[in-house]
């Protein structure tokens, strides 16, 4: 009975560390959500954007390389059933260093020159992955933690799991170490260096299948994809998804809460009526940008509701989408500080915008398109063109909106001639896009109906086109 005292369940654990990590991935953004932070008033957007352009490309390179630790971590949890307490402390010591991460990203995109912050995020990481290695070998020296499926194996084969688990695990901590060591000659390199982690998944599986065959170690597929991780438990991406979307579209407030709020002295000067009709702009940019980040969740919910799994290369496409949606808060303030009538950098401020969610949109629907090809073992059957072929097209409908009302917006701020249509146009498409989801789920249901009545009196409806008709609203 002692031995049983301190057994502990992995949910709670898991969903706590997929919310840390969707922190963390989105508060990479604060450094350089605000642009114009040492700006002078004369400073144009393209000089900001000059200026900023390393901070941007260390965003993104540490939000996907938080991505993979986070991917190693859900790996992780597959080989077990059951925690201790010395697991959930050796968890919780590891999401320490990983909520360090945004600190060493910022020094390393504010002084990108220098060797120290580069050191710093690969010391990081590093640390990460001992701690990885230390609760791997201490879950396979203590079988209860393990799952179910190693009950039947014998000492020696339970040995030769974890020798393939830590041969998965030695690819990271050599890629930390070189670009340590390449960043004190050249940072750009090593920061291509660290880049690579980001692809780490697929170059693990790879290392994973030399060893098994050189070492002639018996696996069955089911039991190498879940020690490799091929396959992503798609429960977990939705969380992780979810969590980064939620943080994401709180974060929008805070320029009308904290940075832009009306101070005592504005109020008592101009009266709140006047200084928060001034404020008009922000809180009608907020809104739109609230909407597009909805929008967007909108359409990644609707695309995860039909596939049925995950690999790695559309995990990874998921993951730069999440990226682009975790610059939402930079659109933002681009927008309240360049955009507008009169304003030289406005329609360079919408494109910035549209171009973001075009990125954001357009990965999505490659994972759409990923999974289309890969065949039926990844999307449900309803949404197979073979099986459901309106909700097929409902859903590609879905994921093609987007990226083709952000591809009108980057063209009207571009090319049209007209000043007022190409400063609004956000904020318009921003408006409009929601009314168009509603009356394409209106079309498609009044079709689905006027299609049921003739086929069900024929006796010819497919199954997957009836459920198709539950799930787009049929009565």
């Amino acid at each position: 009975m002692t031995e049983e005292l301190d057994l502990l369940h992995l949910k709670r654990l898991q969903c706590f560390n997929d919310a840390v990590f969707a922190i963390v991935a989105t508060i990479l953004v604060l450094p350089i959500r605000k642009l114009e932070e040492n700006a002078t008033e004369s400073s144009s957007l393209a000089d900001q954007l000059s200026d900023k352009w390393p901070q941007l490309l260390i965003y993104l390179v540490g939000f996907l390389v938080i991505c993979a630790v986070w991917e190693s971590h859900v790996v992780r949890f597959r080989i077990l059933s059951r925690l201790d307490d010395v697991l959930v402390w050796l968890n919780l010591g590891s999401l320490l260093f990983t909520s360090f991460l945004p600190f060493t990203c910022a020094l390393e995109g504010m002084f990108t020159y220098k060797y120290l912050p580069m050191m710093l995020i690969c010391g990081n990481l590093l640390v990460l992955e001992i701690l990885e290695v230390i609760m791997i070998v201490y879950a396979f020296h203590h079988p209860r933690l393990l799952d179910p499926e190693f009950d039947n194996l014998s000492h020696q084969e339970i040995k030769q799991r974890m020798k393939l688990m830590l041969v998965k695990k030695a690819v990271n901590p050599f890629l930390y170490i070189l670009a340590g060591a390449v960043s004190l000659a050249k940072i750009e390199l090593a920061l291509i260096v660290v880049a690579i982690v980001v692809f780490s998944p697929c170059i693990n599986r790879l290392a994973g299948v030399i060893y098994r065959k050189w070492t002639r170690v018996h696996l069955t597929g089911s039991e190498f994809d879940r020690m490799f991780g091929n396959f992503i438990d798609k429960e977990r991406v939705e969380f992780f998804s979810d969590g980064l979307f939620a943080i994401v579209s709180t974060l929008l407030i805070l320029d009308i809460t904290a940075e832009d709020f009306p101070t005592e002295e504005e109020v008592n000067h101009h009266g709140i009526q006047s200084t928060l009709l001034h404020m008009k702009s922000e809180i009608f940019t907020y809104g739109a940008t609230f909407v597009v980040v909805a929008l967007l969740w909108f359409t990644h919910h609707s695309l995860f509701h039909y596939i049925e799994k995950l690999n790695q290369v559309m995990l990874v496409c998921n993951n730069i989408s999440l990226a682009f949606v975790g610059l939402a808060p930079l659109i933002n303030v681009t927008l309240n500080r360049y955009a507008g009538h009169g304003k030289p950098d406005s329609r360079l401020a919408v494109q910035i915008g549209a171009i973001i969610v075009f990125m954001a949109s357009t990965s999505q629907a490659v994972v759409f398109v990923i999974a289309l090809c890969k065949g039926p073992n990844y999307l449900v059957a309803r949404a197979n063109p073979s099986v459901g072929s309106r909700t097929h097209a409902y859903l590609a409908l879905k994921m093609a909106i987007l990226p083709l009302i952000t591809l009108v917006v980057y063209l009207v701020a571009a090319l049209c001639q007209h000043a007022s249509l190409s400063d609004d146009v956000y904020h318009i498409a921003a408006g409009l896009t929601p009314m168009i989801f509603i009356l394409m789920k209106i079309v498609f249901s009044c079709f689905k109906v006027h299609c049921n009545c003739r086929q069900w009196r024929r006796g010819t409806v497919r199954q997957g086109d009836s459920e198709f008709y539950f799930f787009a609203g049929g009565d």
